[in-house]
C-alpha cells in the first residue's frame, strides 16, 4: 500500500485536469450582448483565440484578426443599419473552434 505523502495529496486548483475545449475559452468580449453598435469604425475584440484567428461578418469571407494586449482585435466599419452576425474562429491543435453573436447596428 501506497503511503500519502506531500506530492500525492490532491489540493483544488492545482490538481491537473483536461483543459476545456478552445469553443469554451472563446468570447466575444466587444461587442456584447444586446449592445447597439453605430456606423463607422467599431474594434470587435475578442478573448481565448491563440494561433492562427479569423473573423466573418454576416458569412462573408474570413478576414484574419490582429493580436494585440492579450485579445484578437478586427477593425470593422458597419454601414449598414440592422442586424448583423459576427463570427469568430481560431485554429488550436488543427481544429477550428468557432463562436457567434449577433449585434444591431444603427
Amino acid at each position: 500500500m501506497r503511503k500519502k505523502g506531500l506530492l500525492s495529496v490532491k489540493i483544488p486548483g492545482l490538481t491537473k485536469t483536461e483543459e476545456p475545449s478552445a469553443r469554451q475559452k472563446l468570447v466575444i468580449d466587444y461587442p456584447q450582448p444586446g449592445e447597439t453598435v453605430r456606423r463607422g469604425h467599431y474594434a470587435i475584440r475578442v478573448s481565448g483565440g491563440n494561433g492562427e484567428s479569423q473573423i466573418s461578418i454576416d458569412d462573408g469571407e474570413w478576414h484574419k484578426t490582429r493580436s494585440e494586449a492579450g485579445f484578437e482585435w478586427f477593425d470593422w466599419f458597419p454601414e449598414t443599419p440592422g442586424s448583423h452576425r459576427i463570427a469568430f474562429r481560431t485554429r488550436t491543435a488543427g481544429k477550428w473552434a468557432r463562436i457567434e453573436r449577433v449585434c444591431n447596428v444603427e
